[in-house]
């Protein structure tokens, strides 16, 4: 049985006069935001909606998000939405509904195509944030409500710097988002060949090995492997091994001769070699050391390679 299609309608909102912000605030939006409405709507310019209190939902087409106190929505122009409340339960938002276009018509008048270039960006999707880890954000909006609340003079110079910062982050947060897509694009296909120094990391591991698991030519797997990590395999290949080795001077006795062949190098002074490049001191002296019992040095240096940090 095919899924019902659901009903959308369409919500005009007129621009009072020189203005480029319509706000809806007030105790009038303390409300539960599930009675009475049944369908997605949808808006001719961007709002930005901020929760102070209520615990509901963000709901989409295909899609629904948990909201609840200090957390802001971005819903692009013409994106099928509606926000709800728990049952018998009571939210508190308000409303912003900017001219984000003529706006940037203003400020960028012979520049129609770079306009529409940062349109494409910031309407690419909806967005539902929290207050705590996104703070410049939540910053911005709580501004604009407050000048748009009180209105004292020269409010509407104030709105137009706020706006130019909401343009900014989002745009900011929009290219955070896509290198982390990048990233995870990449590293997803190199996944075998992580998985396989992790498993082998005692072994001889030869660099064709591991372009032969992700069945790509070993020239083509250098290349990728380096834009993912941003590392060569080798040396990979050798923060797996110290950092393996970090975990038996922390866990067992043996000599440092015996860690070395355990964690894959087929010589002490390789060992040590590498284990000084990658933590800063020889292995006799991290095994001393108090700092060897978190290992904050060796993951700081991981994670950081990575580019994860």
């Amino acid at each position: 049985m095919s899924k019902k299609k659901q009903k959308v309608e369409f919500r005009y909102y007129e621009m009072p006069n020189n203005e480029i912000v319509l706000a809806l605030l007030g105790e009038s939006w303390i409300r539960n935001y599930s009675e009475g409405i049944e369908c997605l709507h949808f808006h001719n310019y961007i709002e930005i909606g901020y929760c102070y209190y209520g615990m509901g939902s963000l709901i989409f087409e295909n899609e629904s998000l948990r909201s609840g106190p200090n957390m802001f929505s971005i819903v692009p122009p013409n994106w099928p939405h509606r926000a709800s409340s728990d049952q018998g339960t009571k939210s508190y938002w308000e409303w912003l509904y900017l001219d984000i276009e003529q706006y940037l018509k203003n400020v960028y008048k012979d520049d129609s195509l770079f306009v529409q270039g940062i349109l494409k960006k910031i309407y690419r999707r909806p967005l539902l944030l929290h207050a705590k880890e996104h703070p410049a954000l939540d910053n911005i909006i709580l501004n604009i409500i407050r000048e748009m609340r009180n209105k004292d003079i020269y409010y509407r110079e104030s709105v137009k710097g706020y706006i130019h910062a909401f343009i900014v982050e989002l745009l900011r947060l929009d290219d955070k988002e896509e290198q982390k897509a990048k990233i995870i694009k990449q590293t997803s296909r190199i996944s075998d060949a992580l998985d396989y120094v992790r498993e082998n990391y005692r072994e001889e591991i030869k660099i064709r090995q591991l372009a032969h698991a992700c069945n790509m030519s070993e020239s083509h797997f250098r290349r990728v492997f380096l834009e993912s990590m941003n590392m060569k395999p080798i040396e990979y290949i050798n923060l797996i091994r110290i950092q393996k080795a970090c975990e038996l001077i922390k866990k067992t006795q043996i000599s440092m001769e015996d860690v070395a062949y355990k964690v894959g190098f087929t010589t002490v002074s390789t060992f040590n070699r590498n284990f000084k490049k990658l933590v800063g001191i020889s292995p006799y002296k991290w095994k001393q050391s108090a700092e060897n019992f978190e290992g904050k040095l060796l993951n700081y240096k991981i994670s950081a390679q990575k580019g994860w940090q």
